[in-house]
């Protein structure tokens, strides 16, 4: 990189629960999303990348340490489920002269070592309502308990009651919160903002005054509604109430109802975007900021007859991840190469000119963003705990151990794009699923890390690392 080059902003900007084919640049033939849509044109659009886990802690610990689940150790979303010896990209880049902020919803419970040096809360992931930003905000006035904000998260049906207008919702002030600290940033001061908006995911309550709204009899179904019963997938996961909403239980009415809701939601959130993206132009900070928008993991929306999320679909594993840097990035670059959540830390790393810890096991994508080269992988691979998945271009393979039975999926994703038939015992594809499952045993081998193995006590592959070393 060039070492002339003066330090870079970022901005992340990360939704929750965010179907990567829900915009308008993928070409949703309902979504409006203008603003994220104007940074795909500007910048360079991934759109084969892949998130480490379905689940929003974990996946954003990935994000966060740029390592598969197994060698952060993070699974669920629990408290105290982040190992204090973790270090995140914040942290590191803190040690380089960046302020860290984080605005919105974090969703790192417990995390010593999350390097955030300014927050603002407005999830209830973060910490007991009556301690969060935005719901002090609320209080402050006199809004808080006044408005059916947040629904019936277990069942995914819509609040009846009157809602808070927009200027006030989780979007809202998450976007005002993002424009507050960006007032505050200087020329020569570098500085690293995650942006979390807390929705697309539950709950769908749509906000009075949306910049969008969709009409439910309008909106086009998903092509692969047609359900797989919640017992005919080996993997399902399923996540208490959000999983189990289905058309054939709901109807397709409430069906379309949610995903109108789900839509108007991205497109609040797009309009946030914008504002923050406006802001960057009027503090004249955006030549020098790297902007990318991303999710932490994605949701069926409609897909299955379905709302919410489930193992190991595309629809929960594929995220939006958009880079945007006028005058230094590719524009209007359509990558479709595979990649991973876990390539953002090594990537930003290199363009802020800052060495990229041993721990890293995600691929530089800087010359790619750059024009100079097609970094992509032949495989990506995600994992949930008895679980781990490799995707290729054509094939996705799942293997699990229940401790007393294997558990196997095969799909042809050029045959079968959406993954109905299951080619696991198919005799025709022996020879392809031995070879996917070599290849996920040799991952699980090269990038697994035992936290109290010595230098010198055996032969290990160049990837891993040791304790201090």
């Amino acid at each position: 990189m060039d070492s002339n080059r003066s330090t870079p902003n970022v901005l992340l900007i990360m939704d929750d629960q965010h179907h990567a084919g829900c915009l308008g640049y993928r070409g949703h033939p309902d979504v409006k999303t203008p603003h994220i849509d104007a940074l795909a044109r500007q910048g360079v659009r991934f759109d084969e990348c892949f998130c480490q886990n379905g689940v929003c802690t974990p996946s954003r610990v990935s994000y966060m340490t740029g390592m598969y689940c197994h060698s952060h150790g993070v699974y669920t979303n629990e408290s105290h489920a982040i190992p204090s010896s973790l270090r995140s990209l914040p942290h590191l880049l803190q040690r380089h002269g960046y302020r860290t902020a984080l605005v919105g919803k974090k969703h790192l419970p417990q995390w010593e070592h999350h390097g955030f040096q300014y927050e603002r809360f407005c999830c209830d992931s973060d910490g007991p309502a009556e301690s969060l930003h935005y719901y002090k905000y609320l209080e402050a006035l006199g809004l808080h308990g006044r408005y059916g904000e947040l629904g019936d998260v277990k069942r995914f049906t819509l609040s009846r009651e009157p809602q808070l207008p927009a200027e006030h919702s989780f979007e809202g002030w998450t976007g005002t919160e993002a424009v507050r600290y960006l007032e505050s940033c200087g020329p020569n001061d570098p500085f690293f903002l995650m942006v979390g908006f807390e929705r697309p995911h539950p709950p769908l309550t749509v906000p009075e005054g949306c910049p969008v709204t969709y009409d439910p009899g309008r909106i086009t179904l998903p092509s692969n509604d047609v359900e797989l019963p919640l017992n005919e997938s080996s993997f399902f996961f399923a996540r208490g109430g959000e999983a189990k909403w289905v058309k054939s239980v709901h109807g397709e009415d409430s069906l379309r109802e949610a995903l109108c809701a789900y839509y108007a939601l991205i497109s609040l959130i797009d309009e946030q975007v914008g504002k923050i993206i406006q802001s960057l132009e009027d503090q004249d900070l955006r030549d020098n900021t790297i902007v990318i928008f991303c999710a932490d993991h994605g949701d069926f929306a409609g897909e299955y007859g379905k709302m919410g999320k489930g193992w190991n679909y595309d629809a929960v594993h594929r995220v939006p991840f958009v880079w945007s840097w006028p005058g230094h990035f590719e524009a209007g670059r359509i990558h479709q190469g595979l990649v991973e959540t876990v390539d953002l830390f090594p990537t930003i790393c290199n363009l802020a000119n800052v060495s990229v810890p041993r721990t890293v096991q995600g691929m530089d994508l800087a010359e790619t963003l750059m024009g100079e080269g097609v970094e992509s992988k032949d495989a990506v691979f995600y994992e949930f705990v008895g679980v781990k998945t490799i995707r290729t271009k054509q094939y996705k393979l799942s293997y699990g151990f229940d401790g007393e039975r294997e558990i196997g999926e095969l799909f042809d994703l050029v045959a079968d794009p959406h993954e109905y038939k299951n080619l696991f015992d198919d005799a025709t594809y022996a020879s392809t699923r031995e070879s996917l499952l070599r290849r996920l045993l040799n991952w699980i081998i090269e990038t697994g890390q035992p936290p109290n193995f010595q230098p010198g006590y055996e032969k290990l592959p160049a990837s891993r690392w040791f304790e201090g070393g």
